[in-house]
């Protein structure tokens, strides 16, 4: 059975490890960018991704099919699921939008890979798979992730606030956010972040907003 790859395009390949460079990813053939010089795989088009040490060139698809020993649809599934998408066989007609969060809006949602993390009275913390949950109950989904957008555009803005004054009520948050890598002479660079996270969250938040009054119709 053949599914619709479309939605995952474009997406970098965020199942893969990140090289020591920070700039590719580790191959999963070879091992390429776990060492301090290795290159690791990088892509031009970012569809098909090339190892520089043992020359491969692979398409996200593979990729994941080889880093989880699967079936070429085996992994077409579970790379869907992984960005949180419903996987949709070509052909099949549905109601349902396709849902999936690129990396860059996952990371500013502050959701763990492939799922919605949220707090429990006792303090214990549960894990929501997105696909999963969007199957069950797509109108909790929307609300969920709508806010977690809200959540986290207050932290972004608090942290704002913060940054600029070590005698700000809340400038330990800055510390806290960036770790001790953190300097003074980093400000603008953590303003012009914070402002491109909350940007992201906005842009989600308001895209989900529409998606769940369709829903609750």
């Amino acid at each position: 059975m053949k599914y619709d790859m479309t939605a995952i395009k474009y997406l970098e390949p965020s199942f893969l490890p990140l090289a020591k460079n920070r700039k590719s990813y580790v191959c999963p053939v070879c091992g390429s960018g776990t060492g301090q010089n290795g290159s690791g795989m990088t892509s031009r088009d970012g569809k098909y991704w090339k190892c520089w040490s043992c020359g491969q060139s692979y398409s996200k698809v593979e990729l994941f099919r080889i880093q989880n020993s699967l079936s070429y649809e085996e992994a077409c599934i579970g790379i869907l699921r992984h960005y949180g998408i419903v996987p949709t066989p070509i052909g099949a007609s549905t109601r349902q939008s396709p849902v999936w969060l690129s990396r860059e809006e996952m990371e500013a949602l502050g959701f763990c890979q492939g799922g919605i993390q949220t707090e429990n009275q006792d303090g214990t913390q549960t894990v929501h798979d997105l696909s999963g949950l969007f199957n069950e109950d797509p109108e909790t989904y929307y609300a969920m992730v709508i806010d977690r957008a809200n959540e986290m555009i207050g932290k972004y803005k608090a942290l704002y606030d913060a940054c600029g004054s070590r005698n700000a009520p809340k400038a330990s948050l800055v510390y806290d956010y960036l770790g001790e890598s953190f300097d003074d002479s980093s400000y603008q660079k953590v303003k012009q972040e914070l402002i491109r996270k909350a940007s992201v969250c906005k842009k989600v938040r308001d895209l989900y907003a529409k998606r769940i009054k369709g829903v609750s119709k």
